[in-house]
């Protein structure tokens, strides 16, 4: 009886689980179909900031529809490994993008050791849940490493946007002005999804930790599609500003001014006849 409960469970959240991927791959296409829409279709290779973005929602997108026909509660190596990979993927095109940005007109604001920084990323993200039987403790240090690193990081990327922001000298876009108030906000969603996360832990009800699992993924999630935002409105602003200086006529001063010699033509006779 009490197996054909949790089976009943399982399979609720599993429902559940699937119709907000499914809401959340809609979300995808409206972020994309806005990508385009500010910065236009013609994507020529991944290397510029536009098709990065892109690539960031097809990512994503690609996520959420794997998770829709996959079992929350089946867990494997191989799965783990490639949706850790996948969102390592997405970090790594997070940072990049942002640091092509960023330090585009100055080499000072570069994001160092991105490499690194995403394999550190991969163990942290690594589901171990059902793959060791102490599994819980391997949990528990993760998402306090977690916690501990999701404030480095808002720290030290908060620190360059500011420095960022100076390079507008007061010519900046409407949305530029919440970019320096975007990283703790965004910090808090993944913080308040880690420790729901570690207070899941130590429930031991299947429903409660179901419904902690979903309300922990709605804060990941959000957080989440707030770092496609800022990179946007970064991107924006930074086009909007590159776009302004670029406009600007430069005019020269009378002092250098070339000064124009007037050129007479003489014609001879033979000329003016033929004219």
């Amino acid at each position: 009886m009490e197996q054909n409960i949790e089976e009943e469970i399982r399979n609720k959240h599993n429902e559940a689980d699937a119709f907000i991927s499914l809401f959340f791959a809609f979300l995808d296409s409206l972020y994309y179909i806005t990508i385009i829409f500010i910065f236009g279709y013609d994507f020529k290779s991944f290397s510029y900031p536009k098709e990065k973005l892109s690539l960031l929602i097809i990512i994503d997108a690609v996520l959420r529809i794997m998770h829709i026909f996959t079992d929350d509660y089946s867990k494997g190596w191989m799965k783990e490994i490639f949706f850790s990979l996948l969102s390592t993927g997405q970090f790594y095109i997070v940072f990049d993008c942002l640091d092509q940005i960023i330090s585009k007109k100055n080499e000072n604001l570069e994001i160092k050791n991105k490499g690194i920084l995403s394999c550190i990323f991969f163990f942290l993200v690594f589901d171990f849940e059902g793959l060791f039987s102490h599994y819980k403790l391997i949990l528990m240090l993760q998402y306090i490493l977690v916690i501990f690193s999701i404030y480095l990081f808002s720290n030290h990327i908060m620190a360059k946007l500011e420095q960022f922001m100076t390079n507008f000298n007061g010519k900046i876009n409407f949305s530029g002005r919440f970019i320096n108030n975007f990283p703790p906000f965004i910090s808090i969603y993944f913080i308040i999804n880690s420790c729901g996360e570690l207070v899941g832990l130590l429930v031991n009800n299947l429903l409660y930790s179901s419904y902690m699992k979903m309300l922990c993924q709605i804060f990941k999630e959000g957080g989440k599609y707030l770092v496609f935002l800022l990179l946007i409105m970064i991107y924006n602003s930074s086009n909007k500003y590159l776009n302004d200086n670029n406009s600007e006529p430069k005019e020269t001063p009378e002092l250098e001014k070339p000064k124009k010699n007037k050129v007479t033509v003489y014609k001879d006779e033979d000329e003016m006849d033929e004219d």
